[in-house]
């Protein structure tokens, strides 16, 4: 019996067959052997899209000291801490001052002269009868010299000129030289704005007159009769540059504050005046000298800056209690007198180191020995031109 021989073509086709399967069995084992499960909620690897995101933990407290903590407004975290930073803050505080409140820094010396007009009526101490009339005018030339930022130093040279009629004096002019002044000034920072101004002058007795003369000396009486009115028109601020055969010491103190525009200032002082010469009356009937005599002056002072300080409208008043030099039984012009003047200053520059000052003021006594009191009343007109350079 004859077998049947395989077919070739049979042979070919199981050939390419088991050769295709085993090429899909090497590209479907390592697709399952590296697939992986989709991710189910619980795993590490969820992430939700329309979740909100998680807020971080929050940051420890900020401990004080620590670097970035504190500072300046302006500096914030990079403000330099310790000496270096608060000696930058200090020096960034006085350069704000000096911007906001030296911004018209004046050169420091100045010479000018201050004059005042003085028209009225004084009662002379050897008269019980009529008041004197009297017109004078005064000068002070002044030189003020401001050392540093604490201390300055002055001097002035009063004199005068008028006429004085009276019952003693016929009409008469005279002219009269003043006690001749030095002083030394301090003014010291308390804080921001506020100052403590304090100063001593010395009057040296070089003015002119003597209420009791000799006889042949007689132009002395009206020359301290015109001292005395000058002292009256400038209403007792002062005393001790015009009361003849004294020396003045004055030491005063003070209190001011200053801002751009506003200043105000308020201080006393006390003229103690020693006899130094002079004639003596022949009896109580005729006059008694005080030696010493005084004057206490208390003030205060308003102004406020238009145009940066070249129009300044303000007023001063004070308060003076004085004993006078010389009185006469029941004829004593001492006492206590108040004064106000309104007025307005001006301060012009002229350049970086120059600048033009003047002011104007008028004196009016309100009661008192010089505003009508004992019948007498005296004004005064000031003005007063300097140049700061």
């Amino acid at each position: 019996m004859l077998r049947p021989t395989p077919c070739s073509c049979s042979r070919s086709v199981r050939t390419k067959l088991a050769f295709g399967l085993s090429a899909l069995a090497l590209v479907a084992v390592p697709t399952l052997a590296f697939a992986q499960a989709p991710p189910g909620k619980g795993t590490d690897m969820e992430l939700d899209p329309d979740a909100a995101p998680a807020e971080p933990p929050p940051l420890p407290p900020a401990q004080e000291g620590d670097w970035g903590v504190g500072g300046a407004e302006e500096e914030g975290k990079f403000a330099p801490s310790g000496k270096t930073g608060a000696k930058k803050r200090e020096e960034a505080e006085k350069a704000e001052e000096a911007k906001a409140e030296d911004y018209r820094v004046l050169p420091p010396r100045e010479f000018g002269v201050d004059t005042v007009i003085g028209f009225g009526e004084i009662r002379d101490v050897l008269s019980d009868t009529n008041p004197t009339d009297v017109t004078v005018a005064s000068f002070v030339p002044y030189f003020f010299w401001r050392l540093n930022d604490t201390w300055a130093i002055g001097a002035r040279v009063p004199f005068a000129t008028g006429t004085i009629d009276g019952p003693i004096e016929d009409p008469v002019d005279s002219f009269a030289l003043g006690n001749i002044e030095a002083s030394v000034h301090a003014r010291f920072k308390l804080k921001r704005r506020m100052t403590l101004p304090v100063s001593f002058a010395l009057a040296v007795p070089t003015a002119s007159g003597d209420m009791f003369p000799e006889q042949n000396d007689a132009g002395a009486r009206p020359q301290a009769v015109l001292n005395q009115a000058v002292a009256g028109a400038r209403g007792w601020e002062e005393q001790a540059p015009y009361t003849p055969n004294r020396l003045g010491a004055v030491p005063s103190v003070g209190f001011a504050y200053d801002t751009r525009l506003l200043h105000f200032a308020a201080s006393t002082k006390f003229e103690l005046m020693i006899k130094t010469g002079g004639g003596t009356p022949e009896s109580a009937n005729v006059g008694t000298i005080h030696a010493p005599a005084y004057n206490w002056v208390t003030s205060a002072s308003f102004s406020y800056d238009f145009l940066d300080g070249m129009v300044s409208p303000g007023l001063r008043a004070w308060l003076a209690v004085s004993q006078q030099a010389v009185t006469k039984g029941t004829s004593d012009y001492s006492g206590a007198q108040f004064v106000i003047e309104p007025g307005a200053n001006s301060t012009i520059p002229l350049g970086k180191s120059l600048a033009l000052r003047a002011g104007l003021g008028f004196l009016i006594p309100l009661g008192g020995p010089l505003g009508g009191s004992n019948s007498a009343t005296i004004n005064g007109f000031r003005v007063r031109a300097g140049l700061a350079f």
